[in-house]
């Protein structure tokens, strides 16, 4: 569908008038709404959108989005720019169904990642609470909170690692079988910055560990030798 000249403007045929849009170019305004079937040229790398699948355009001032071009956009939290893809936006308003009349998205897909991950975090660390308030002498509860507690303090910056020490060194002395826990002892202590106490940790934790031919203790160990090995600032009291 073409727009006639003599029908651009108001009155047109059928009280069809043309409006000229910054990106569709012109586009069919009938006296009920806009043409959702209308489908304007197709500038290279767009995607056309459907505008029946979308929701929260204006009949009367806000035409849907007939097609999507890649947008750059910049991140509020780290300033970097980054680009919207065409096919993430028509994702998010025809199969997520979010509203065309919201804003793009504010942070870059790092932030976005970053954001979900503290998250996830965050929740994991609740329900290891919840789990040791339950249980509170057992070892497995204990192990969980303290890694939880390490990996949300050293992941966001906030937390309460003396709370995670305090678990790791129970189930220490509950089960002396229970290596990891100085591991995360190790961690907690390097998540609030004593690097001697860590390393302190880290040792032990190697010492016991070196013997056991388990898959689960590999990463751990590979952490743990690798601390080891960066040089460490004198500080902690």
């Amino acid at each position: 569908m073409t727009p006639n000249p003599k029908e651009r403007g108001a009155g047109g045929r059928d009280g069809v008038r043309w409006e000229d849009h910054p990106l569709y170019g012109p586009i069919p305004h009938a006296p009920a709404g806009y043409d959702l079937t209308f489908q304007p040229d197709l500038p290279s790398g767009a995607v056309r959108g459907d505008p029946s699948r979308q929701r929260g355009f204006c009949p009367h001032c806000r035409p849907p989005r007939y097609f999507y071009v890649d947008r750059e956009l910049r991140c509020r939290a780290c300033g970097t720019a980054f680009v919207w893809p065409a096919e993430r936006q028509r994702h998010w308003y025809e199969v997520l169904g979010l509203s065309v009349a919201g804003g793009p998205p504010a942070s870059c897909p790092e932030c976005r990642r970053e954001r979900r991950a503290a998250r996830a975090l965050g929740q994991r660390l609740a329900h290891a609470a919840d789990d040791l308030r339950a249980h509170p002498d057992d070892v497995r509860a204990l192990l969980e909170f303290a890694a939880a507690t390490a990996e949300h303090t050293l992941r966001t910056g906030t937390g309460d690692p003396a709370r995670g020490i305090a678990a790791a060194r129970k189930a220490a002395r509950l089960d002396p079988g229970a290596v990891t826990a100085h591991f995360w002892e190790a961690m907690c202590h390097d998540a609030a910055g004593r690097t001697e106490r860590a390393a302190d940790c880290y040792r032990r934790f190697v010492r016991l560990a070196r013997t056991r031919r388990t898959r689960s203790l590999r990463e751990p160990l590979e952490h743990a030798r690798r601390r080891l090995a960066e040089p460490r600032p004198a500080q902690d009291q």
